[in-house]
């Protein structure tokens, strides 16, 4: 079956994002997650509201 080159790009992306994570908790996950969300709003100069994973 031919996979289409974007699917593909998503999946191994996934499965590289996954090799990252897959030894942390979900706690640890969520904070990794936000701080590279907050690296990615300050290269483009994003003005997104987030939520931090401690917050309450």
């Amino acid at each position: 079956m031919k996979v289409d080159k974007s699917l593909q790009e998503v999946w191994d992306w996934k499965d590289k994002v996954y090799e990252q994570t897959k030894h942390l908790s979900v706690r640890e996950t969520a904070r990794k997650i936000h701080e590279d969300v907050q690296k990615i709003k300050k290269k483009y100069g994003l003005k997104l509201k987030t939520f931090h994973p401690t917050q309450k």
